[in-house]
């Protein structure tokens, strides 16, 4: 925090240095002027200009002086550069004649450039006139009369007050305009001065970290040197391979930087003293970072702070052209912990946790959910019993009663059958009482006992049909489910009628499902004396338990009731799955 916090201070203390000697270096008056004329009224601030000349000391000859516009800019990267153009007009064909006053200059700015000419006065402006030529052939303004003047107020270096203007001027990129001056009627120039309008780039002219704060303020010292110095030079050489290196600026073609080196200073070429004039846009990983806009700071340095990592592109311009833009390229490497081998791993040992972490509360309450699942199957089958022991008496008293009555009766020839037969009922039934399940074949033979059993006490007849695609010995159904329900046909159908009564028992397959029918020719049901019977309540409770335990195998019941008899269906739904 110290370090950061030092940082901004030091960068608050070079910022207001920098712009004190830019201050000192402006060749311009800072001052702000009114330049008045008899037919114009031109207001300059003095301060966003430079003016430019060439005269002999000591010669009174009238010369142009050119004042560019600064903008925002003292000098740009190529502000000594030799003028690029190829002079084809009159003043190439003068310029042996014109000595001292002739000179070129270049603007990078698109606006206006103005012209004054020293020693024309009113008084002597009838003998000269000027024009102005586009690339040195196109004539822009025609040879033309002195009629404007600046006001008595400005002063310009030495020069007497109150001299000729020749207005403002302006053309497109990669042009040029040339002001004459010449006597009215002679052949040859007095004066001249060539403006080309150039086209630039921001240029970088070197670059420092976080690290490099004393290299950084040398600089600084040395901010008029637009060249790298040899020790410069030799840093970046011992740091990259001579093919990363640009041959010109002697700096990384693409700049790579460790993951703790993210703060980065970019010190440009030229003077810069407000940060309107510099603009730039930074992008990361493909993205728009930093959208378009003017500089952090009034002077040629772009500081970029706490950068994460990953690839970027610094996109350069100036506010006056737009157009042209410079793009650097850098990296700042990820530290250890911020590779992408390092997130894939420790996401995978997260991911992985917390899956075990998951899976294991899942086993715990799949483990509690079985649990549970098997101490209520345990409960419904101890209830299945009970239930099934609570039947086998109830037969058993039925029986009972009816050898009671056979014997009532003195019929002790039937009673002697009927006992004979009643044990081999309990027979099976004890047999088989610690069954839930017994097959259809063995339920069928004691259905069989049983009705042949009361069909000795009230002499009605019974049937039992089997559906030929039941396999009775593989099929399995309930133990003594269906004794309660044959019993209700015999008491309360079959028996009322003696010889007459009939019950009819029926299994048959549809599709999956077990259809059991059981009907009597008695009276009909009356669900409303019949549905607090014991043996049916039992029944209806087992039916409830079993579909508990077999849920996808569920059992239903259906009793309808009519004046010639009642007919009980039972569905075994999907048992042959």
């Amino acid at each position: 925090m110290s370090f950061v916090l030092n940082l901004k201070c030091m960068n608050k203390f070079i910022t207001a240095f920098f712009i004190l000697l830019l201050q000192q270096m402006c060749t311009a008056q800072a001052i702000s002027t009114q330049v008045t004329s008899t037919k114009t009224s031109i207001s300059l601030q003095w301060n966003n200009y430079s003016t430019s000349f060439n005269q002999q000391p000591g010669d009174s000859t009238p010369f142009i002086v050119t004042a560019t516009p600064y903008n925002g800019k003292y000098a740009v990267a190529d502000e000594n550069a030799p003028l690029d153009v190829s002079f084809k007009g009159s003043e190439y064909r003068y310029q042996s004649m014109l000595q001292y006053n002739y000179h070129s200059i270049s603007t990078y700015d698109s606006s206006d450039v103005f012209f004054f000419v020293p020693y024309i006065r009113q008084s002597n402006a009838a003998l000269y006139e000027y024009r102005v030529l586009q690339n040195g052939d196109k004539v822009l303004k025609p040879w033309s009369s002195i009629d404007s003047f600046t006001s008595d107020t400005f002063q310009l270096y030495v020069f007497k007050k109150v001299f000729a203007q020749l207005g403002g001027y302006r053309t497109t990129w990669d042009k040029y305009l040339t002001v004459e001056l010449r006597r009215k009627g002679a052949d040859t120039l007095i004066a001249a001065a060539a403006v080309y309008w150039k086209q630039v780039k921001p240029s970088l002219l070197n670059i420092y970290t976080s690290n490099e704060l004393n290299d950084f303020l040398l600089r600084m010292k040395e901010s008029y040197t637009r060249q790298l110095t040899d020790r410069e030079i030799k840093k970046w050489q011992q740091l990259y391979k001579p093919d990363e290196l640009d041959t010109l600026t002697h700096l990384p073609k693409k700049l790579s930087l460790a993951s703790n080196d993210n703060n980065i200073i970019f010190y440009l070429k030229g003077n810069i003293y407000k940060k309107e004039a510099l603009e730039y846009q930074l992008v990361h990983d493909d993205k728009v970072m930093t959208d378009w806009k003017p500089n952090d700071f009034d002077n040629n340095i772009i500081w970029l702070n706490n950068l994460p990592p990953g690839n970027f592109i610094l996109r350069m311009r100036f506010s006056g052209q737009r157009h042209n833009v410079t793009d650097y390229q850098f990296e700042i490497k990820p530290a250890w912990h911020q590779t992408t081998l390092f997130k894939v791993t420790a996401g995978g040992l997260i991911a992985a946790f917390f899956g075990f972490i998951i899976v294991l509360f899942r086993l715990n309450s799949q483990k509690r959910k079985t649990a549970e699942e098997q101490s209520k199957k345990h409960k419904l089958h101890l209830e299945l019993k009970a239930i099934h022991s609570q039947l086998n008496p109830h037969f058993v008293f039925n029986a009972l009663t009816s050898i009671q009555g056979l014997v009532n009766n003195n019929n002790i020839a039937g009673a002697n059958r009927y006992l004979s037969k009643f044990a081999s009922l309990m027979r099976d039934s004890l047999t088989g009482g610690d069954k839930d399940f017994i097959s259809l074949e063995k339920e069928i033979v004691t259905l069989e006992t049983y009705l042949s059993l009361e069909q000795l006490r009230f002499g009605f007849t019974y049937t039992i049909d089997l559906d030929k695609t039941i396999n009775a010995s593989e099929t399995d159904i309930p133990a003594l489910l269906l004794q309660p329900l044959v019993e209700n046909a015999v008491k309360h159908g079959a028996a009322l009628l003696e010889e007459k009564g009939i019950v009819k028992i029926s299994f048959k397959r549809e599709d999956n499902n077990l259809i059991i029918v059981i009907s009597d020719n008695g009276k009909g049901y009356a669900p409303a004396e019949n549905s607090n019977g014991y043996g049916l309540r039992l029944t209806k409770e087992r039916i409830s338990l079993l579909n508990e335990i077999l849920p996808e195998q569920p059992v239903s019941l259906n009793i309808e009731g009519a004046v010639s008899g009642t007919t009980v269906h039972l569905q075994f739904k999907n048992w042959w799955l």
